[in-house]
């Protein structure tokens, strides 16, 4: 279901759904992606096209965001409604749809460029520098850094974990303190901008 009103993304994207088999659905109001039945696979929504974050959260399937803004600050609002992921508009169609079938296929997805942002004004480190940081977490805290990145909301952190909620934001400034970032967005940012989880494969030591 695309829901798109301005056409800014939905124009250019429709044919590319339609060669592959996709049968993309179009919907008349923001209010039509929380009725969306079994049917539709995913909602892609032009992310300014919604001004209350209610019809996102409420939406029952998959929710991919699509934002012409390259602030690091549009990361907060995918986070806050759980999205599969969130793109922006420079890139080429094609690479757009390489990108919501990834946030699909195993979420999120954040745009290269907005997690890039998002890291400002913080000095970007070294791969080895960043690694030194991710060093310092203990195994609970790298578990509370994923959960972070998946977009989990502490009360759901603290029933997974069976741990109370205090427990969870006290893990979660320890996380913070130790990448040297100030915000839950920022410790995304910090962990898939210096693929933490892919360097751990490679160094088990890390984990």
């Amino acid at each position: 279901m695309l829901y798109d009103p301005n056409q800014v993304f939905s124009a250019s994207i429709r044919p590319l759904l339609h060669r592959r088999g996709d049968i993309p659905v179009e919907a008349r109001t923001a209010k039509a992606l929380v009725a969306a039945d079994a049917q539709i696979d995913c909602c892609l929504v032009a992310l300014e096209a919604v001004s209350r974050n209610r019809v996102l959260t409420d939406c029952k399937r998959p929710l991919f965001l699509i934002t012409d803004r390259d602030d690091g600050s549009v990361l907060r609002k995918a986070v806050s409604v759980s999205a599969a992921g969130i793109a922006n508009t420079h890139i080429m169609p094609g690479d757009l749809l390489d990108a919501i079938d990834r946030g699909l296929l195993s979420p999120p997805y954040y745009d290269p460029q907005l997690l890039r942002a998002a890291l400002q004004p913080a000095p970007l480190l070294g791969e080895h520098d960043a690694l030194e940081l991710a060093h310092h977490l203990t195994p609970r805290e790298d578990d509370v850094l994923r959960r972070i990145v998946r977009g989990e909301p502490t009360a759901q952190m603290a029933t997974q974990m069976g741990v109370s909620v205090s427990t969870v934001r006290s893990h979660v400034q320890n996380v913070l303190g130790k990448l040297g970032v100030n915000s839950r967005l920022a410790a995304i940012a910090f962990a898939i901008n210096y693929g933490i989880d892919t360097v751990r494969e490679k160094h088990p030591q890390l984990s």
